[in-house]
């Protein structure tokens, strides 16, 4: 009775004291939350100061992407079929490989370059070209954004850019363009494999903005808004690398922050 008695209090004991860990836990992980709030508030403040409007709704936290390696393919006849029909036939030579099929032909090189011209049955809903180069991008398995439409007196030319994991990747990418006769897509994509690289930790979106100001001032540009700032990856040769995309209101309009070097390079 006496032994049952002092386990009893045993386990009440063990059970206080997971409540306090829980509560210690909960308690550290709100106020982490709300620093990181207050420091992301602080640096829209910071941006204010130097006269940049920051008109996202608010700055993001930290970066969750990690570097990767790539390992490059060429789709095969079943993926190029996703494209261009299922009778896809291949020709390679010079580095590129060449499939048609009834609905046109395609050619990939070996560094993701892709040319594509559909046949005139081919023919795109005018009043939604988006759709179609999203439906044709995911025929090849690829995962793409709408990015814009320039629409011409005869036709159109829709800009896509590929997504990776989600992830927007502005180095590959497509156009789609229609004259009003023929269809035709060109661009740069990423086919293969990716493989996880550690590279320690990576910037976030705060320290990145204060990047971008420091770049600013040392490379004599100015903007009076940041238009946008997302996450994506930067494309080196067969590297990608967490980077934060940022948009302005003035030229060169976009830049990009390397968020393990904090290197702030304009895409002009």
């Amino acid at each position: 009775m006496r032994w049952s008695k002092i386990k009893n209090i045993i386990i009440l004991l063990l059970a206080a004291v997971n409540l306090c860990l829980l509560a210690m836990v909960g308690l550290r992980a709100w106020n982490t939350h709300r620093s990181d709030r207050e420091l992301r508030e602080r640096m829209v403040q910071v941006l204010a100061q130097s006269g940049i409007q920051y008109l996202p709704e608010e700055v993001p936290g930290e970066m969750t992407l990690v570097p990767l390696q790539l390992t490059l393919a060429v789709p095969d006849a079943e993926g190029a079929a996703g494209l261009i029909g299922a009778a896809a036939q291949a020709q390679s030579a010079w580095g590129e490989t060449t499939y048609t099929g009834p609905g046109g032909s395609v050619t990939f090189s070996d560094d993701g370059g892709v040319e594509a011209e559909f046949t005139p049955a081919q023919v795109p809903d005018p009043d939604h070209p988006e759709g179609w180069a999203l439906a044709l991008l995911e025929g090849l398995g690829v995962s793409a954004q709408w990015d814009g439409t320039e629409r011409t007196d005869d036709g159109f030319t829709v800009t896509c850019t590929q997504l990776w994991e989600g992830a927007p990747v502005p180095d590959a990418g497509v156009e789609l363009t229609w004259d009003g006769s023929r269809a035709t897509l060109s661009g740069h994509l990423l086919f293969g494999t990716a493989q996880a690289v550690d590279q320690g930790a990576a910037l976030s979106a705060s320290t990145a903005l204060t990047r971008f100001l420091e770049a600013l001032r040392q490379g004599g540009y100015g903007c009076s808004q940041v238009v946008e700032l997302t996450a994506g990856y930067d494309l080196d040769g067969t590297a990608l690398t967490p980077a934060w995309f940022l948009t302005t209101d003035v030229w060169p309009w976009r830049f990009a922050i390397n968020a393990q070097t904090g290197v702030v390079t304009a895409l002009e």
